[in-house]
């Protein structure tokens, strides 16, 4: 191979490993959802609040929480101010009766803006 061919591939590649890793860093900057009580696939009694912790900082005002009863319907929820601004919190208006309950969250990250969905269930008994 000559090598000026040799010394364009060779930019070529250290460009797209250098793109590759910066993407890479990007990706890693979403809220994710690290840890949530009730956890998911947990069998409790029924719980007072559901909480819900993301891996960095995210905008409270963008960021939320939705609790679905097995029939899909939408439980109604009080939002708690929480301590930190890593998490979310609610308490459901009602106690909540036996069955599958699903938590759909969607978390707006405040260092990148990014928006991150995803869902759990977990089963009161």
């Amino acid at each position: 191979m000559p090598k000026a061919r040799r010394a364009r591939t060779s930019t070529g590649l250290m460009t797209l490993c250098t793109a590759a890793s910066l993407w890479a860093a990007q990706a890693q900057a979403h809220a994710k959802l690290v840890s949530a009580d009730p956890a998911p696939s947990a069998t409790v009694t029924a719980p007072k609040t559901i909480h819900l912790e993301f891996s960095e900082e995210i905008a409270k005002k963008f960021s939320s929480f939705k609790l679905t009863d097995t029939e899909g319907n939408v439980v109604t929820v009080m939002t708690i101010q929480t301590k930190d601004a890593k998490s979310l919190e609610a308490m459901p208006s009602a106690a909540l009766g036996p069955g599958v309950y699903t938590v759909s969250w969607t978390a707006v990250s405040t260092d990148d803006g990014h928006r991150m969905t995803g869902s759990y269930s977990f089963t009161v008994q």
